[in-house]
């Protein structure tokens, strides 16, 4: 995964991107492909995490899936498939044979270690620390900002929430955890922060100008962890998610009502 503290967003941010086998608009965060593709050919800056969080999957089980074992290094030209059927559970065979290119940089994504059990199992960040996930999540507000675009999981899916801000304004967590992503390699998303508050939920903060935690770091609920920047309409904006079992949900239903 790229660097954390990474230049101001950018437009190309915000392209097109094309799956193996079809192509789709991703205009907004969260407006990602309306089906999953069958496979992906993985590309320079891709990590598991990356690809996972794009398709709305949990990054272990999609390396399960294609025999990737900890710590989830992938290759540039090498395909990731979605099921079972169509997974090889090695690299393809159409770049296993001299055209693999160097691997993608691993070193900076998730690396605590699967929990055996739900929700109240302990993680370690990579520093070593332990991390024991709450059985469940109190969530909170990340900033004080104007709705100004709702989830919806129907067409053209927008994952999230939108909420109307100030540039350089604090984005602070929504709950406790563990940052487990930050940085700015998934398309659509401009620099992102991913939280993991157990092993049921993440939450993500989108948009940002700056990033002001690292991988790994332990976070508290109302912690300021970025600040906002500007969203592919360019005026400033935070975009929010929340995710179950890697699949989004929408925030409204679990932020307390204003």
């Amino acid at each position: 995964m790229v660097a954390f503290l990474l230049a101001a967003c950018s437009a190309s941010q915000y392209a097109p991107v094309q799956e193996l086998g079809y192509s789709t608009a991703q205009s907004l965060a969260g407006n990602s492909v309306k089906t999953t593709p069958v496979s992906y050919q993985v590309r320079p800056g891709d990590t598991m995490f990356a690809i996972a969080w794009r398709f709305g999957w949990d990054y272990k089980k999609l390396a399960k899936v294609n025999g990737i074992g900890s710590p989830y290094t992938i290759y540039v030209g090498q395909v990731v498939y979605f099921n079972d059927t169509n997974s090889n559970n090695v690299i393809d065979v159409s770049v296993s044979k001299g055209s693999v290119k160097k691997p993608v940089v691993s070193t900076k994504k998730p690396t605590y270690k699967a929990p055996s059990s739900a929700s109240n199992s302990t993680s370690k960040s990579p520093d070593g620390k332990a991390y024991k996930g709450p059985l469940s999540v109190h969530w909170s507000w990340p900033l004080k900002g104007k709705l100004i675009q709702v989830f919806s999981n129907k067409g053209n899916a927008f994952h999230g929430i939108d909420l109307s801000s100030t540039f350089g304004k604090s984005v602070k967590a929504a709950s406790s955890g563990i940052i487990v992503y930050a940085g700015s390699g998934i398309q659509g998303y401009g620099k992102l922060v991913v939280v993991k508050h157990n092993n049921t939920y993440l939450s993500a903060y989108a948009y940002n100008s700056r990033i002001l935690v690292a991988e790994g770091t332990m976070v508290n609920a109302g912690q300021i962890i970025a600040e906002v920047g500007k969203g592919p309409q360019l005026d400033p904006r935070l975009h929010f998610e929340i995710r179950k079992d890697g699949k989004p949900v929408n925030p409204l239903r679990y932020l307390p009502k204003l």
